[in-house]
């Protein structure tokens, strides 16, 4: 039962918020700026840019879909695998297909931007329409994990896991500290307290139903 004495129970509390502090610093300075940022969303206002690029669809895909232009969504596997390829994009959000004119629409999210792509096949055309953000509409959309894939997702969910414990190793270490503990817990009931009255004075809510 040596393990939690409370020595014990201070070291181990130690080396994890040193060392999570350390192994989560460039995750939580970009999330901390991230959050500014998604406080100020003016200052997104020019951060996107729009273009959109034309290239041939490949001759092995055009001679299948002329010859299966009334079931052209069973191509949909290698036209995505073409994109892939291509473009590096993945898992489309939406493919449509418009059979009188032998259009296949796909659409792809990306954080801060999109990629639409139209193949065009009886013109043997392939357009791509997209927007790119700039770095700080990227760090918007990877701080809410806007369009991100799973493994960000992963990132985000373990990073605010190691953060709880970070801050409660802190705390352990404070407990530590007689001379400081009464002023840490004087100052952790303030940042308790503040932004609740802050919430229920100064955010707006709708009141008086049922």
């Amino acid at each position: 039962m040596a393990f939690f004495n409370k020595r014990a129970i201070y070291s181990i509390s130690r080396a994890l918020h040193i060392y999570i502090s350390t192994a989560l610093f460039f995750l939580l300075i970009l999330f901390c700026i991230s959050g500014i940022v998604l406080n100020h969303v003016d200052w997104l206002k020019n951060d996107k840019n729009n273009a959109d690029n034309t290239l041939a669809i490949p001759n092995s895909l055009l001679i299948k879909a002329n010859k299966q232009r009334d079931t052209l969504p069973t191509l949909y596997p290698e036209i995505e695998a073409f994109i892939t390829q291509q473009y590096s994009l993945s898992n489309p959000k939406s493919i449509e297909w418009e059979k009188e004119d032998s259009l296949v629409m796909l659409d792809y999210p990306l954080p801060a931007g999109y990629a639409y792509i139209e193949f065009d096949f009886n013109a043997g055309e392939l357009l791509v329409e997209y927007q790119t953000g700039g770095i700080l509409s990227i760090m918007g959309d990877l701080h809410k994990g806007r369009y991100t894939g799973e493994v960000w997702s992963w990132v985000i969910d373990i990073s605010a896991v190691f953060i709880i414990i970070f801050s409660l190793t802190g705390m352990i270490i404070l407990f530590q500290n007689r001379k400081k503990r009464l002023t840490g817990i004087g100052l952790t009931l303030l940042g308790v307290v503040t932004p609740l009255v802050i919430y229920l004075c100064w955010v707006p809510q709708i009141k008086g139903v049922s």
